[in-house]
């Protein structure tokens, strides 16, 4: 097991500032390259009880993919309000960081392309609520944007890594509504 990090620092300017967030934004979904680097824990747990798949070891060994160069892009065109990765704590955890204080993202579960990986996971009893509290479930990253900006921001990805609709920014004072399910 190998961790990293890095401190850098960026322009005052060049901060994404939630405050540009608009009411009837767009949230959309960057498919994650697996379950990232959360959860295992839960997964050895999970491992030390059940035969593993060879599918899925595939998957488990496979590298976290980093966005960087296509947030950048994005950034230097303006393309977008605010941005979240979903690590640690899932989307519950991590997108509200992203939204102001008298705004809400709606997420529509039912939305999320849930990758072989995290059913198989959800298939040892786990629950919904531990699924999206520990793991991305196939959602590597969130970015806030305008309606008219979500086909210009397709072309910055990969196939692979297409971003998706799965909500839209509303007013309201809790910064996240979860509505509909999962579909595993």
């Amino acid at each position: 097991d190998v961790a990293g990090f890095a401190v850098g620092v960026v322009d005052e300017k060049k901060i994404l500032n939630k405050g540009k967030i608009k009411k009837g934004d767009l949230v959309l979904a960057v498919p994650s390259s697996g379950i990232h680097s959360n959860g295992y824990s839960l997964v050895r747990n999970i491992l030390k009880k059940n035969k593993l798949p060879s599918k899925i070891k595939e998957v488990l060994l496979k590298p976290t993919k980093i966005y960087v160069n296509e947030i950048l892009n994005l950034c230097k065109k303006n393309l977008i309000h605010s941005a979240a990765n979903i690590t640690g704590g899932g989307i519950v955890e991590n997108i509200v960081r992203s939204i102001p204080d008298n705004l809400t993202a709606n997420i529509d579960l039912s939305k999320i392309k849930i990758q072989k990986v995290f059913s198989w996971l959800k298939s040892k009893n786990v629950s919904d609520k531990e699924m999206l509290k520990t793991f991305n479930c196939g959602v590597g990253f969130c970015l806030i944007t305008k309606k008219n900006n979500y086909k210009i921001i397709k072309k910055y990805f990969s196939k692979e890594f297409s971003p998706y609709i799965i909500g839209y920014i509303s007013k309201d004072n809790k910064n996240l509504n979860l509505y509909n399910n999962l579909q595993w």
